[in-house]
């Protein structure tokens, strides 16, 4: 015979488990603060090195005139559809054609690719994004992002990769937190981005890290 007594204790001592089960499936540990870790740029030398040929203008000046094409911009049913010459902001050549990337603002940027034939023949659009930067890689071409207007900040990047017979395939590795203000290959051959939300380092295609920079020689791990 069960008493009534020890009915009680047993669903009581059930209620306690389950809700300290409850409590601490629920409690959430503090973000692990990201590691400190040297992000010193790689020298100019060490980037010719690795065969990286790379032009380069502020988007404020308007992009370089070196690499014009043109774009086209959908319009609303009934109006004509508008052509315009934009110009990239950075340029990367690869043994498939030549990478521009162009970062208009506000008023968006596009990842082109420009043939042998260019600029007679017009380059392929391959991604619409403002385009921060472009690193050759031994895996592929990163392409880093970020749109800032008004509220809005956000950003990501891009891996650029070519098939045998050269045609290129553009794939978003990783999405932000906000979009990149700047960038650069580190001396351990990492790309290095900084947001307003943070700095990441990426080491391969699947991996990314966020971090804090040294910036005292005498700053320890």
């Amino acid at each position: 015979m069960i008493h009534p007594r020890r009915i009680l204790m047993i669903a009581g001592t059930i209620s306690l488990l389950l809700g300290t089960a409850v409590v601490l499936t629920s409690y959430e540990r503090p973000e692990p603060k990201p590691r400190l870790v040297s992000c010193a740029q790689m020298s100019y030398e060490e980037r010719l090195g690795r065969d990286e040929i790379k032009h380069m203008a502020s988007p404020e000046v308007g992009g370089m005139g070196m690499f014009p094409y043109e774009v086209t911009y959908d319009a609303p049913p009934g109006h004509t559809s508008r052509t315009e010459v934009v110009h990239a902001t950075v340029a990367l050549w690869t043994p498939h054609g030549r990478l521009l990337g162009s970062d208009r603002g506000e008023f968006g940027g596009e990842l082109a690719l420009a043939s042998e034939n260019y600029p007679a023949e017009q380059p392929k659009i391959l991604y619409h994004a403002n385009i921060e930067d472009l690193f050759l890689m031994n895996y592929g071409v990163l392409a880093t992002t970020g749109y800032f207007h008004l509220s809005y900040d956000f950003g990501s990047v891009l891996l650029v990769t070519f098939s045998s017979d050269g045609a290129p395939e553009v794939n978003e590795i990783f999405k932000l937190p906000a979009g990149v203000r700047t960038s650069w290959v580190t001396t351990d051959d990492k790309v290095l981005v900084t947001t307003s939300q943070g700095t990441f380092a990426i080491s391969s295609p699947t991996r990314i890290e966020k971090v804090r920079c040294k910036t005292r020689w005498w700053q320890i791990i």
